[in-house]
């Protein structure tokens, strides 16, 4: 699990570097409405963390449900 969970927070660091440079370069005035394949590419690291969340949260309920199993069996 906790390599799920480094995973998930890289990705959501590098999801914050690229809003921050999305804002950087708005308030520059380069592109009126930002670079498109920046955008992008922030639009699919976010899709992405959103996949790993849930998968996260998915993998956390069935080892909940497996330890609370265990237990039963042990007691």
């Amino acid at each position: 699990m906790p390599r799920l969970e480094e995973a998930s927070h890289r990705l959501q660091v590098a999801i914050d570097r690229l809003e921050q440079v999305v804002t950087a370069r708005a308030t520059q005035g380069g592109a009126g409405d930002g670079d498109p394949a920046l955008r992008e590419a922030l639009a699919a690291a976010r899709r992405e963390n959103a996949q790993l969340q849930q998968l996260a949260g998915t993998v956390s309920s069935r080892l909940d449900a497996t330890i609370g199993r265990l237990r039963k069996l042990v007691s």
